[in-house]
């Protein structure tokens, strides 16, 4: 025992020669090089995965409807609700076009609505249509990703699945777009955004998404003098997904089932907004004109 001690010891206390040092840093250099090119493939190749599986699943989302219900509830700058909420049901497709190249979108219509409209005289639907699309997942799409800075973070739990995380912001921010019909403004782009999605490594599917701004983004108000200056000061939007099967033929598809959606707006008649959306009754037409559960 004494000499294996001893053998330790002075393999300790007599450094390598200079030479050596200096081959050993070389190696380890070159090994953390490969092990980095080798990490950069294997995230390279993550995201190509994810980009094909979203491609299939705007494909599949146009053959399918759902039941979509949507709770307005204005609350504080602490999410405490502020009166009552008012409660809106849909039934949303979405459409695509992706031959085109043009972005996907849901298309709603209707179903019943209850409670105190919060928009203004005449459009008291208004902040109703703050619409959530499928299209965030969009970044993602081969045509899309060189708009973005993609990075691929650790395995995290989601639910009960090990996910990887990829997080993207854009290269060059694109300036806020609102559209305005009379004293009713609707978001479609907040411009300053950033926000991670976390999926499956092996297949590429989406498990939960999650965006938010960078920072306070100056919106474009409707031209009129009187009007006063809106600032978005929170954007905040996360998506959670489950498994729906399917039948005729049998098939699970991996779809949104809730959203929620914090927004803060200064100087909206509404300036504190939580937009909580479920997904339900899924429904696939097929041809023919079918539409089967």
């Amino acid at each position: 025992m004494r000499r294996c001690w001893y053998v330790v010891l002075v393999f300790l206390l007599f450094p390598l020669s200079p030479k050596a040092t200096a081959d050993l840093a070389e190696a380890r250099r070159a090994k953390a090089g490969a092990v980095s090119i080798s990490a950069q493939a294997v995230d390279a190749t993550l995201i190509v995965r994810v980009g094909e599986y979203v491609e299939r699943y705007y494909t599949r989302a146009q053959t399918l409807v759902a039941t979509e219900t949507v709770i307005v509830q204005p609350v504080s700058r602490r999410l405490d609700p502020e009166g009552p909420p008012r409660q809106v049901v849909n039934e949303m497709r979405i459409e695509w076009d992706a031959l085109v190249g043009s972005p996907p979108r849901a298309v709603r219509e209707l179903v019943r609505a209850r409670g105190r409209g919060f928009g203004p005289s005449g459009q008291p639907d208004c902040v109703d249509d703050r619409s959530f699309t499928l299209e965030p997942l969009a970044f993602i799409l081969p045509s899309n990703r060189d708009k973005f800075r993609l990075s691929v973070g650790p395995l995290e739990t989601i639910g009960d699945v090990r996910a990887r995380r990829i997080d993207y912001v854009p290269r060059t921010p694109e300036p806020p777009r609102v559209r305005w019909n009379g004293k009713c403004g609707w978001v479609d782009d907040f411009g300053r955004t950033r926000g991670s999605i976390w999926v499956d490594p092996a297949t590429g599917e989406v498990r939960r998404f999650a965006e938010r701004l960078s920072g306070n983004v100056d919106l474009p108000g409707p031209g009129n003098p009187d009007a006063p200056r809106f600032i978005a000061e929170r954007a905040d939007t996360t998506i959670e997904y489950k498994k729906f099967a399917f039948v005729e033929p049998d098939e699970t598809l991996l779809l949104p089932s809730r959203v929620e959606s914090v927004t803060f707006i200064r100087n909206s008649a509404v300036p504190r907004v939580r937009l909580t959306r479920t997904f339900t009754d899924y429904r696939r037409f097929l041809t023919g004109g079918r539409i089967l559960p």
